[in-house]
Formats: C-alpha cells, structure tokens, sequence
C-alpha cells in the first residue's frame, strides 16, 4: 500500500493496522476536520457555547500567570463564603486560605459596569483584577500580590473567580 506524502508521519500507517482512518471528501487521509458542521472551512463556533469556552481558556490562562500559594498561610481551613446575592461581597484570607493571594488580609470584591472585577483594599483604594477593570482605568493590583513559597506572584485565580460570581448575581 502506498503511502500519502501530505500525511504526517505519525499518521502513516496502513489501512489494515488503522480501520477508522479513511480517505475524507478531499481525497487526503482521515476525515476533513478543517470544515464546519455546515460545511464551510475557518468558520469558528458561535454562539453561547462558544463564549463559553472563550471565558474558560481566558481563566485558565490568567490563572496559569502566576505562582503556587502558600504552605503555610495563616488560615489552613477556609471558610466558604455565602453564595453571592449582589455584586459586592467581603473577602478574607479566610475564605481562600493558602490561594490568597494578596499581602492585605481582607478586602471587597466587587463586578463593576461590563464585568470589570475589582478589589478594594482596607485602605480605599480599588484595585483591577481583570482586563476589562485596567482598561476602564482601575490601577493595577500588582503592588498588592504576595509571593508563594516559589517565589513568584501568587495566582489571582481564585480571588478572580469568586468576583466573576458577583457578576453574575448582579446580572
């Protein structure tokens, strides 16, 4: 049997060892994944679903931006925190235990206009937690991230996510 030479060489294996891997339409090995449900080729998903997952990776990126928590935070059994019911609600070391990651022990975490997340410190000041918060002017809240036990800023992850309800309970 001969080979495909537009197959990459992981694929090249023969009919017989790989049953599910047939010509597709454009007479290439395996089936033509480039093409939508309708048909049509580079048309990306809509939709709510889409959205969706949009959110997701851009979460999962802005928590990959930073370092492990804490082993030894000065709350080792966090308290959860009661289930949103504005767009405002306190939040302690407390509630995240050895994810918190910011040097002040409690705060405010709030969503703001278009699901701008911010926190404001003891002090006052309110600080971004997201980008759309920076880009409605908010300072950064760098100067207030703590470092883990590695070194690096500790991920806004979590504080981010417990935010991010709050737009929703306000929606």
């Amino acid at each position: 049997m001969t080979q495909d030479p537009g197959c990459p060489p992981s694929t090249r294996t023969s009919d017989r060892t790989r049953p599910d891997h047939t010509r597709g339409p454009d007479h290439t090995r395996g089936p033509d994944h480039s093409r939508g449900p309708d048909g049509t080729r580079g048309t990306a998903p809509s939709g709510p679903h889409a959205l969706l997952g949009v959110a997701l990776i851009v979460c999962c990126l802005v928590t990959a931006c930073g370092g492990s928590g804490r082993s030894d935070p000065a709350t080792s059994d966090p308290e959860p925190l009661p289930s949103p019911t504005s767009a405002t609600q306190e939040i302690s070391e407390k509630n995240l235990g050895y994810t918190w990651p910011l040097t002040v022990d409690h705060g405010t975490a709030e969503c703001r206009g278009d699901n701008e997340a911010v926190f404001t410190a003891p002090d006052g000041t309110t600080y971004a937690l997201n980008d759309q918060a920076r880009d409605a002017g908010y300072r950064s809240i760098e100067p207030l991230r703590a470092a883990g036990d590695d070194g690096d800023p500790i991920s806004l992850g979590s504080l981010l996510t417990k935010t991010l309800k709050l737009c929703k309970a306000a929606g």
